[in-house]
């Protein structure tokens, strides 16, 4: 059995394999879209960079699914852009 942590390495790679962070199509504030690789679309909503939740049957249940960890590949894009961006207006 996979231990908590394994589950999410292995949905992180799961992203990765399947687009990284440009999988994941920013909506709103904390809420991207992810398109499954059968062509469903998922919603995923992220709390913080402990917490997303998806609409996926995965997810449904708590479990890690790799749509979150795509929507979490690109929160950290984002922040590290932003922060990026904002070092260089300085």
């Amino acid at each position: 059995m996979m231990t908590y942590r394994e589950k999410i390495e292995s949905r992180l790679h799961a992203a990765q394999v399947n687009g990284g962070a440009a999988a994941a199509t920013p909506r709103d504030a904390g809420l991207y879209t992810v398109t499954g690789r059968a062509g469903d679309r998922y919603s995923v909503r992220v709390f913080g960079l402990e917490e997303m939740r998806c609409d996926c049957k995965a997810g449904q249940y708590g479990n890690p699914c790799w749509h979150a960890a795509a929507a979490f590949l690109r929160t950290i894009a984002d922040r590290t852009n932003s922060t990026n961006e904002r070092a260089t207006l300085r």
